[in-house]
């Protein structure tokens, strides 16, 4: 690029860097991404291929999802209008920030507030819209410092609040308590609970949206076992709703991603839940093993990943990669220096992860 193309770029984006995916080759265990390592049983997945055979792929998906919004509008018991879908919820976190980005006054730009580390998607879509990220820091031990967001919050008075509970990538889970305390404190800023990890975590926030008109619950598809859809719920008032939805993009979601999304849940919910039950009873056991591996230090966890801590973590996850197991490298100046976070697998990919990490 010219230096008269890169000084049209805007300056927020200077010091932010592209989200990187690697991919090493002869990987035998992919714990990097906390998917689900459930595939679809083959009777499932030969159901569903019958299934998908009858969308008409030579017209464009249904804008407004219609059969999936009825099918989450009768899973969370909401109104449909109180739904927006998104191309996985980072598309929903980006459209949030967007739809509420104009400053307070006195402000000169709009402020987006989330502790830190979280999710790096926030720090992405505020400063993609121009706007003033809060960072607000977590405890050394990950868990939410009320303190710390106490202070911020009234400093800085920022527009929308992300709160990942269950964090990633941390796996913590801050106090349903918490949440209730800042609703009631800041009526006039949008709170915003990402439980993308819900079925691992046993927490839920929905019914508080009865009493906080400011609560929004963003939800996804992609930690159960549907990864590949990239389908993200959003759960707010419908007149809070109805403004994220303006500017949702027309036919963000293919038709085989809805029509795959609406059958699976219809159809075949029972088998995602014990898939995801089989993920929290090997997360225990994954984390008791991880304990007793010396120099380690292992992090409590809610959702279906583990962060640990180890000195030289840049270099063992390295040769994890070399052993053929693929995990997230968190370790750069900061907050997570020395840690990696791992996906929990089945027990074949847990077992070849130990054995690697004794070696």
């Amino acid at each position: 690029m010219t230096p008269e193309l890169a000084a049209l770029v805007r300056e927020e984006l200077a010091g932010l860097s592209k989200y990187e995916i690697p991919h090493p080759p002869a990987i035998r265990a992919k714990l990097d991404a906390n998917e689900s390592p459930w595939p679809l049983p083959p009777a499932v997945a030969a159901d569903l291929s019958r299934h998908l055979a009858e969308v008409p792929l030579h017209r464009y998906p249904d804008g407004g999802a219609a059969g999936l919004r009825a099918v989450f509008a009768r899973m969370l018991g909401r109104a449909p209008d109180s739904l927006v879908f998104g191309n996985g919820s980072d598309e929903l976190i980006a459209l949030l920030v967007t739809a509420f980005a104009r400053p307070r006054a006195g402000q000169a730009r709009a402020r987006i507030a989330y502790p830190w580390p979280s999710f790096v998607v926030y720090r992405i879509a505020t400063l993609a819209q121009g706007c003033e990220p809060v960072e607000i820091p977590l405890r050394p031990d990950f868990e939410f410092d009320r303190d710390a967001t106490d202070r911020a919050l009234a400093e800085m008075r920022p527009n929308v609040l992300f709160l990942a509970l269950p964090n990633n990538p941390t796996g913590t889970l801050w106090p349903r308590a918490e949440l209730e305390r800042l609703l009631a404190r800041h009526p006039d800023m949008i709170i915003v609970a990402d439980e993308a990890y819900l079925a691992y975590s046993g927490q839920e926030h929905l019914d508080l949206q009865g009493g906080h008109a400011n609560l929004v619950v963003l939800q996804t598809l992609s930690k159960i076992g549907m990864a590949a859809l990239r389908v993200g719920i959003l759960v707010a008032e419908p007149t809070l709703a109805r403004e994220v939805d303006k500017i949702r993009p027309p036919y963000n979601l293919g038709a085989l991603n809805q029509a795959a999304a609406a059958y699976l849940l219809e159809r075949h919910r029972d088998v995602l839940a014990e898939q995801a039950a089989r993920v929290v009873v090997e997360r225990e056991r994954l984390v008791a093993a991880l304990a007793r591996i010396p120099g380690l230090t292992v992090f409590p966890t809610r959702a279906n990943l583990v962060l640990v801590r180890t000195e030289g973590a840049t270099a063992l996850w390295q040769r994890l990669a070399e052993r053929g197991v693929l995990v997230r490298n968190f370790d750069r100046p900061g907050p997570l220096a020395g840690c990696l976070r791992i996906t929990v697998g089945t027990p074949e990919e847990n077992d070849l992860l130990l054995s690697a990490l004794l070696v």
